[in-house]
């Protein structure tokens, strides 16, 4: 009798039924953490007895070797740990046999003892080794329910004999780091693929999204082709309305005045951490928002000042009282090019209409290339390669997994769709590609999990800070509930929490502040800085290899020390937020506030008198291309939605937290969040 059929009569004997191999396992992998190691026990236990009882010993056989991770790190080759391997003898044209399996230690190294009499009657063993990953489901009592997928397949000799077989060290292609990439981004070979896949459902979102503007985009390139390109207002018509063209039907100038834009800075897809002015001192009621785009590399032909508008809270709302553009010389590319300073007041009439324009779109390109692409997309793919990179004993990966998947496909994607050479954001926006990559690099420096909480509101208007408040609360509410059921499990593998911060913290972007924000805090003074939603620059950072970075680390111990656990659930709340509520805020209401191309656009175009022209005045408004593309773009990502929290459509988000949201379904909706457009996860 060989290995896997004992195996099969000790659990048929103690579930009182006969099991086939694929049930055996799917019974196996539902056990809970103790019972896997009590029949570990019971099945390690009944082969020496049989060894005892005479069995010969040299027909049990061994195959060793350690997984290794395809890149090594700064001080050599790095193991793969915690991962299940299989060995199989492989038989071409027929079904293969189940040899044995066996977990990788905290050094990578394997080893599975097998029954060569596996393989089959008068068979020697043609020796394959698999790496698995699992993927989860959870039952309705929130119990995870996992199955096992291959990730890596090694053909190892036909015909082995050898008492002991060493497949050495293996190198594995899991979740590299891109060694060219400045920012954490997964690596993905020329032509290659991302490690991970789109739900199938999801691809059948996005195609249900463009249905109908599809036809207007091709249209639109036809015409550009043939000769007749249409004008912004047939671009414009054969879109749907967006909430600025409604709002100007029913009303005027409505989305054009001050008002709007302030609403738009609290509650729009152009939302920001406000700091408070700081030439203002103790006055509670100023702020200021500034673009300080002079710094970096600007696209030829596009008219993009520095903008530095100064707001104050008054009548319940905000309102801009200046803003002061630094517009550079036409043709000037370079950072730090000479500018001229342009300061418009709310009494100045239509150069004030033409300012908030150009306000609106320095606002959009940042909430686009900051809070879209940097704060979440980016930020969230470096959480997803350090956890999926290291969890796969603990019970974080249920937790943390079904929020960070998806992240690392959608960037690939916009790596030549929004970002690079080609990249929308970089032909149609005021930055050059490698602007486009400093100022990520400067935004992502920026981020930390230590600390961060949403700001208070600034008051009853501020919608977007009151609806983050209600989120906060309950994503702490379920990652306090998850990490006191499963704090035994995790405190067991805490090896893996250690190895994911050692990873996310190497992997981060130097920290940065500006120089500006550097003297300041020298000096003692950034209280104008908004607190809890910006990092602290004030705070003393440690290095790492010389480099002081900008994710702090999540725990610097083997075991759970002090204050370990605490920073863990911080960190997890976090992941959550923003893989959810905050990217969701923005990437929904990206046609609010990007679906008319005279409201807002990436960036203006060089003419006469920009940017202060007025805004019927198409020689500073984008090209019909540029037009019909941003509202296609507009479209697509803003309306693409699968993999809901309410609906939760691949089961693997924890069912606690999927009844939270819904409880909170009418106050969030009466704060303007719609419930069923909001992902799980950063999969558009």
């Amino acid at each position: 009798m060989g290995l896997w059929d004992r195996l099969r009569g000790l659990v048929g004997a103690a579930t009182e039924a006969p099991l086939r191999p694929d049930e055996v396992q799917a019974w196996y992998a539902q056990l809970s953490r103790d019972a896997k190691a009590e029949w570990s026990g019971r099945i390690r236990d009944d082969l020496a007895a049989m060894e005892r009882r005479g069995r010969p010993s040299g027909e049990w056989r061994v195959a060793v070797g350690r997984l290794l991770f395809q890149c090594d790190g700064p001080s050599g080759p790095v193991p793969l740990h915690h991962v299940r391997v299989e060995l199989w003898d492989h038989d071409p044209g027929a079904l293969d046999d189940f040899l044995g399996a066996a977990v990788t230690g905290a050094d990578g190294r394997f080893e599975i003892v097998y029954d060569p009499n596996d393989a089959g009657p008068g068979d020697r063993p043609d020796l394959e080794l698999r790496a698995m990953d699992a993927q989860h489901a959870w039952d309705r009592d929130g119990r995870p329910l996992e199955r096992w997928e291959r990730v890596f397949t090694l053909r190892g000799p036909d015909d082995v004999e050898d008492p002991r077989f060493d497949f050495g060290d293996v190198r594995v292609p899991w979740w590299e780091y891109d060694p060219q990439s400045p920012i954490a981004r997964v690596h993905v070979p020329e032509h290659g693929a991302a490690p991970e896949a789109y739900g199938a459902g999801r691809s059948f979102a996005m195609l249900r999204a463009v249905d109908g503007v599809e036809v207007a985009k091709r249209k639109h390139l036809a015409q550009i082709a043939l000769g007749h390109p249409p004008t912004i207002d047939e671009v414009q018509r054969d879109y749907p309305p967006s909430l600025t063209t409604t709002r100007e039907a029913e009303a005027k100038g409505s989305t054009r005045d001050g008002r709007w834009f302030g609403d738009r800075v609290l509650n729009g897809f152009f939302s920001t951490a406000l700091d408070h002015d700081w030439d203002a001192p103790g006055d509670p009621d100023a702020y200021r928002v500034f673009h300080p785009w002079n710094a970096y590399e600007h696209n030829p032909g596009r008219c993009f000042p520095s903008v530095d508008v100064r707001l104050r809270w008054r009548n319940g709302g905000l309102e801009p009282v200046r803003i002061t553009l630094g517009v550079r010389a036409p043709g000037a590319t370079a950072p730090f090019s000479p500018v001229t300073r342009i300061d418009v007041l709310p009494t100045d009439g239509a150069r004030w209409t033409a300012a908030l324009r150009a306000a609106r779109v320095s606002a959009t390109f940042d909430a686009e290339l900051s809070n879209h692409l940097g704060q979440c997309h980016l930020n969230m793919e470096q959480y997803a390669i350090a956890a999926r990179r290291n969890l796969r004993a603990s019970p974080l990966r249920w937790l943390l997994f079904p929020h960070l998947r998806e992240v690392a496909v959608i960037n690939h994607a916009a790596n030549d769709f929004l970002l690079g050479p080609n990249g929308f954001v970089t032909r149609a926006g005021g930055l050059s590609a490698q602007g486009i990559g400093e100022r990520l690099g400067h935004v992502l420096g920026g981020f930390d999990w230590k600390g961060f909480a949403p700001r208070p509101p600034l008051g009853e208007a501020h919608r977007s800070a009151r609806a983050s408040k209600v989120f906060w609360d309950l994503i702490g509410t379920h990652v306090d509930a998850f990490l006191a059921e499963h704090r035994a499990g995790i405190a067991d593998a805490w090896l893996e929490v250690r190895r994911m911060s050692d990873d996310l913290v190497a992997h981060s972007v130097p920290f940065f502040a500006c120089s500006f924000l550097q003297r300041r805090a020298a000096a003692g003074d950034v209280s104008f800085v908004q607190p809890t939603e910006r990092v602290d620059y004030a705070r003393a950072r440690t290095a790492t290899s010389g480099v002081v970075r900008a994710v702090s680390p999540v725990t610097v111990h083997d075991a759970p020390g002090d204050g370990d656990w605490a920073d863990l659930a911080q960190m997890c709340r976090y992941v959550l937020f923003f893989a959810t509520f905050r990217h969701a805020w923005a990437n929904n209401q990206q046609w609010d506030d990007g679906g008319e191309v005279r409201y807002t656009s990436l960036a203006l175009r060089e003419a006469p008198g920009a940017p202060l022209l007025p805004e019927e005045d198409d020689r500073m408004a984008p090209g019909p291309q540029e037009a019909t593309e941003m509202l296609w773009i507009s479209w697509l990502l803003s309306r693409t939605t699968y993999g809901t929290l309410v609906t939760n459509d691949e089961g693997d988000v924890h069912p606690r937290l999927v009844r939270l949201v819904r409880e909170a379904r009418a106050e969030l909706e009466a704060l303007g969040l719609d419930l069923d457009r909001v992902a799980s996860r950063i999969n558009i």
